[in-house]
C-alpha cells in the first residue's frame, strides 16, 4: 500500500513541479527575499513602553558616527528614552517592524539607557534576531 501512495504522490508532486516551471518565463527571475522578516507579531499600529529580553547573542558594537536617538518602541512617535553617541558601544536585543523599517531594541553599554533604533541607522542593519510575538508584561517598580 505505502508503494502505490508514495507513486501517486510523487506523481502529483512532478506533474505540480512542471506546471510551475511552464507558467514562469524563462528570463524570469526569483524575487529577492527581504533581508529581514517582520515577523508574525507585525501590526500596521506600533505600541511604545515596549521591552523584549536580550536575545541577540552578537557581541557588542560602537554605535554610528552620527547620535542616534533610541525610543521607547519602535517609531518616531515614541519618546526618547536616550541617545547612542560615536565613542559608545550598543548592545542589540532583537528586531520588530515599525514606522519605517525594522527597529532593533537595544542598550547603550555605557549609559545603561534602553530603547528602539531604527534598523538602517545602525550598523549591520540592527539585530538579526526578532523579538518575541508578545512582550513580557510590564512591571511597574517602587510606588
Amino acid at each position: 500500500m505505502y508503494g502505490t501512495s508514495g507513486r501517486v504522490a510523487g506523481s502529483v508532486l512532478s506533474a505540480a513541479m512542471a506546471a510551475l516551471a511552464m507558467a514562469m518565463p524563462a528570463n524570469a527571475q526569483a524575487p529577492t527575499p527581504p533581508s529581514k522578516s517582520p515577523g508574525t507579531g507585525a501590526s500596521s499600529s506600533v505600541s511604545c513602553a515596549l521591552s523584549y529580553p536580550d536575545k541577540d547573542n552578537r557581541g557588542w558594537v560602537n554605535f554610528p558616527a552620527d547620535t542616534v536617538t533610541l525610543r521607547s518602541g519602535p517609531s518616531n512617535s515614541c519618546i526618547q528614552t536616550g541617545q547612542g553617541l560615536h565613542d559608545q558601544r550598543a548592545q542589540y536585543f532583537c528586531y520588530l517592524s515599525g514606522d519605517g523599517g525594522t527597529w532593533t531594541l537595544l542598550r547603550n553599554v555605557s549609559t545603561g539607557e534602553q530603547g528602539w533604533v531604527r534598523d538602517d541607522l545602525l550598523p549591520g542593519d540592527g539585530s538579526d534576531v526578532p523579538c518575541e510575538q508578545d512582550p513580557p508584561p510590564a512591571s511597574v517598580v517602587g510606588g
